[in-house]
């Protein structure tokens, strides 16, 4: 009789922490693995059963399918991000190199309602030291995971170590998901409204909610930037209307005051503009019209209104045009 493998609740259920039970599977139940409870996760076939799965790797494990109301089950902390974003389901399927069995990756879909949530979810995932990769417009990987955005799905391959042979089973992991879901690659147009001098590659990032800690900045657009004044973060929200905007401008200024932030005066002013010292770092925020933007952790008051005027510029050019 195979051993049991007991994981401790509350903790992610990724093959890091499934690693020393499989090991002890393998050694007396050759290919057997110890599997998540799947007692909730649904049956039905979803994106994983048609990838044709490349010959150095072998499934370790049948697909289990979560829904939004059991997705705490697998990733149970981080549920959050994903089911405000626009979840629709998640599969989650563990797989060995052919050729060496100790060697283990793990894929996770994440079937989201659109493209713009699965980049929303990829965007905030992402962490400062990443590599491009060209598979997809939106993919970066690391040595021992390959993340990327396909239509309306975002993908995590994640592997126990970064070998050479695991590296390539991910790629090729990640070509077959690619090759099997045929997608339109629609783009992000508000990107587009970022200003790209100084632009800190890859740092792009679409914000479901409480971006900055408040609330009430969802669907949140932002960008880091490396100046040779410093850095700073631009970021925006097109609202319904010049109202709400206005009104979420107040909101965020009232959230700043709560946390010591000191109000200062604006010399060169945009239209509905203020700006603010919160700690060692200044805020600058202003509308424009039915948008809320403005610059974030600025080392100085000028730094933070060079920026903002770029921002400006950008979104006025990019609103008129649209």
């Amino acid at each position: 009789m195979c051993p049991i493998v007991v994981i401790a609740a509350g903790r992610r259920m990724t093959i890091e922490n499934f690693l020393p039970g499989i090991l002890v599977l393998l050694a007396f139940c050759g290919y057997q693995f110890g599997l998540p409870d799947i007692s909730k996760a649904g049956v039905e076939k979803g994106p994983i059963a048609a990838i044709a799965i490349p010959p150095e790797i072998e499934t370790a494990s049948p697909v289990a399918r979560f829904s939004p109301d059991t997705l705490f089950e697998v990733i149970n902390g981080e549920a959050d991000l994903y089911l405000k974003a626009g979840l629709v389901a998640m599969e989650t399927q563990r797989f060995v190199l052919t050729a060496d069995a100790r060697q283990l990756l793990e894929i996770f879909v994440y079937q989201m309602t659109d493209h713009r949530s699965a980049f929303s979810v990829f965007s905030v995932r992402r962490g400062p030291e990443v590599v491009p990769d060209a598979l997809t417009q939106f993919a970066y990987r690391y040595q021992d995971g390959f993340f990327f955005v396909h239509g309306s799905f975002y993908i995590e391959i994640r592997a126990t170590a970064g070998t050479n042979q695991l590296v390539e089973a991910m790629q090729d992991l990640a070509v077959a998901f690619k090759n099997a879901h045929t997608v339109l690659d629609e783009p992000i147009v508000e990107l587009a409204l970022l200003p790209t001098e100084d632009l800190v590659p890859a740092s792009q990032t679409l914000y479901p909610s409480g971006a900055f800690g408040f609330e009430s900045f969802d669907d949140l657009f932002t960008a880091r930037y490396k100046t040779n004044a410093g850095d700073a973060t631009a970021f925006f929200r097109i609202c319904s209307s010049s109202k709400k905007a206005s009104e979420l401008a107040a909101g965020y200024q009232t959230f700043l005051h709560e946390y010591d932030g000191e109000a200062l005066g604006v010399d060169d002013a945009l239209p509905e503009s203020w700006i603010m010292r919160v700690m060692d770092s200044y805020t600058l925020v202003f509308t424009r019209g039915n948008v809320v933007a403005g610059v974030q952790d600025a080392a100085t008051p000028e730094l933070a209104g060079m920026l903002a005027h770029r921002l400006y510029e950008r979104l006025s050019a990019g609103r008129n045009g649209s």
